[in-house]
């Protein structure tokens, strides 16, 4: 298992954030089943085929992860897009491995389990976060989905996890292990490092007519305009429905009235003083009950209650207050105590009240009555609430009507606009990665290039952008793509022959400087020899907190883990890439084990092992399906 680790253990920046996010991105939800559609597809599994659709699912939805996790430091620049595309496919090939293990398995999730997993999805969920099956029905007849073959695909989603969890749950680790592990976690790695920019090279070349001509012919394929589609659509917004509700001020007002609980600015509180006799290890219950009785008696008798506080309340804090606890409202306090200050006139002390702490005398010393928000704070949210509501009905009547007269009327919308007394609406052109706005959306994508909407010419399904938002669309114009003349991308031709003769010398030259490092060069011959100077890194860790990320390129980061540990004071050299065309010379000089892990910290550490220990485990598990399936996969179908 250590080995597993260590082999997991490099490269931990970048790819392993990537390497997370891919194996977790796995499209739990509704539009995962809400979509049936067919492309060319990208991979064959054992006969189950993977479609273009799917794995623009899958990329878009990985890169709004990935810029989530990263947040500012997010750029598309640190990522190779032909290495991401890649990984997203051999991701959903290892789901689709997965999804055929647990059906021969006879993996299924018991009835229960499924509608408990169908009851948490927000999108079958009424206004009150409540499962509604009218709406789980209606949902699904709206996007034309069979219900048992939904359930079915719930059922595998829960079996899947409970595999997932049953391996986590079966890990162990050693005290050997452990310790094994805190040295490789807490290692630092002393490193020095040579930026060689590509800026140096792309001075020294200039390619002629002869090399443009050869890139182009070679390179066509890259020089293509994108496949394009106009759309026309219908759209039905349930906010553009409610404000062509008008709605009274009389009618505001009686809302007003009706709904005041809504309209609470302030609830009531209370200010209330006690006295504590507390139960406890060193007061029993009767003793604890004769005490404030003795108390009681002494404020009927005309002492004052606060000065009775001060001498004999176990609350020592209120205690010097006499007793006062200041406002507070409901909630707050102990429920005992609670119902019983609520009780009281201003004024009033209460009899003995039990709470879990022990008796009390409550004294009430004064009510803040409820604040209500007046009319006029109101008047604009209240309007846009009932028109909301107003709109609402008529809203999925509406979109029950769009989605059976854009299926009864497959070859135009023009009737389906007309009818529903909405306005037909034509986009702007948009490839398979998108457009703006609406056509950025992943589902109005797919659907658009679906190929019932796209060859057959018919119009799309249901589309859900949101709770209350849908559309219809349909292709008004297609363009091909098309081959560019050499003439239009000149000038790009010419800048990536000249990049390509230039990371050639590049690459010709850090070859040499690694070579004449290892023969004996110093480290300062080799920089003279690029006109650059070292730069020390010190002792670089794996760990490093999120504002000190760009001190050191995570690509550097993640290099210096992966070369072979020196032997003795021999320094070991490496080279890398930056994302920005330059080439980085590493020196790694020293290894330092990090500390063993001390005994208060072992078992959040020993449970962060075994995390990794169960994801070698079912990576390992994946990799033998993968070995014994037949798995085709055809990458250059995508754009």
């Amino acid at each position: 298992m250590l080995q597993l680790i260590r082999d997991r253990a490099q490269g931990i920046l970048i790819w392993t954030i990537v390497g997370l996010i891919i194996v977790t991105f796995a499209l739990f939800g509704l539009s995962s089943y809400l979509s049936d559609t067919t492309q060319v597809n990208v991979a064959e599994v054992n006969g189950a085929e993977i479609s273009q659709n799917e794995f623009y699912r899958a990329y878009q939805n990985y890169q709004q992860r990935l810029q989530q996790m990263l947040g500012k430091n997010y750029s598309s620049d640190l990522f190779s897009e032909e290495r991401l595309k890649k990984e997203v496919v051999n991701a959903l090939v290892k789901e689709e491995l997965l999804n055929q293990e647990l059906r021969q398995a006879g993996y299924f999730a018991a009835p229960q389990q499924v509608m408990a997993q169908i009851a948490a999805m927000e999108v079958f969920q009424d206004a009150d976060g409540k499962f509604s099956p009218e709406r789980y029905k209606q949902t699904l007849n709206s996007q034309r989905v069979n219900s048992f073959l939904f359930e079915q695909e719930i059922s595998r989603d829960v079996a899947e996890q409970h595999l997932r969890a049953g391996i986590a749950a079966s890990g162990f680790v050693t005290e050997s292990e452990l310790q094994s592990f805190a040295k490789l976690y807490g290692q630092k790695r002393k490193l020095d490092y040579l930026v060689v920019p590509k800026e140096i090279y792309l001075s020294q070349v200039k390619p002629d007519d002869s090399d443009i001509d050869a890139y182009y012919e070679s390179h066509k394929a890259e020089f293509m305009t994108p496949e394009q589609v106009v759309v026309e659509y219908v759209e039905l917004r349930l906010d553009q429905m409610a404000k062509e509700i008008d709605v009274s001020e009389e009618e505001i007002a009686q809302y007003y009235e009706q709904q005041r609980a809504n309209y609470i600015k302030q609830p009531e509180q209370r200010k209330a003083s006690h006295i504590l006799i507390k139960v406890d290890d060193t007061t029993d219950e009767a003793s604890a009950r004769q005490k404030i009785s003795d108390i009681q008696a002494k404020l009927s008798a005309g002492s004052d209650f606060a000065s009775l506080a001060k001498e004999y309340s176990d609350d020592f804090v209120s205690a010097k207050q006499g007793g006062d606890l200041g406002l507070f409202g409901r909630g707050v306090m102990d429920k005992a105590f609670e119902d019983a200050a609520f009780k009281l006139e201003k004024g009033q002390v209460s009899s003995p009240v039990r709470s879990q702490f022990g008796y009390h005398l409550i004294k009430l010393d004064d009510i803040q009555a409820v604040q209500m928000a007046k009319l006029d704070d109101v008047r604009d949210t209240i309007k846009q609430d009932m028109q909301m509501q107003q709109a609402e009905q008529d809203y999925y009547q509406q979109v029950d009507k769009l989605n059976n007269l854009s299926y009864e009327i497959p070859d135009s919308l023009t009737p389906v606009a007309n009818e529903l007394g909405v306005e037909l609406k034509t986009s702007s052109a948009f490839s398979r990665k998108g457009g703006k706005d609406l056509f950025a959306n992943e589902k109005v994508i797919t659907n658009a290039f679906s190929e019932e909407v796209l060859a057959q010419g018919r119009n799309s399904q249901l589309i859900e952008v949101s709770d209350t938002h849908v559309m219809v669309l349909r292709v008004a114009e297609h363009k091909a793509a098309k081959q560019l003349e050499k003439q239009e991308v000149l000038s790009v031709i010419a800048n990536n022959v000249k990049t390509q003769m230039a990371t050639e010398k590049q690459e010709a030259a850090i070859e040499q400087a690694l070579t004449q490092l290892k023969e004996g060069a110093t480290l300062d011959m080799v920089a003279e020899s690029f006109g650059v100077s070292w730069r020390s890194a010190g002792e670089v860790t794996r760990q490093v907190a999120p504002e000190k990320v760009a001190e050191i390129s995570p690509q550097i980061r993640a290099e210096v883990f992966r070369i072979t540990k020196p032997s003795g004071d021999k320094t070991v050299f490496a080279k890398t890439n930056l994302p920005n065309g330059s080439v980085v010379i590493l020196a790694l000089h020293k290894v330092i084990d990090g500390p063993v892990f001390e005994e208060h910290n072992k078992i959040q550490q020993t449970q962060n092992l075994i995390k990794v220990y169960s994801a070698a485990v079912q990576e390992s598990m994946l990799n033998d399906l993968r070995e014994q399936a037949d798995v085709s996969i055809n990458i250059d179908s995508l754009e």
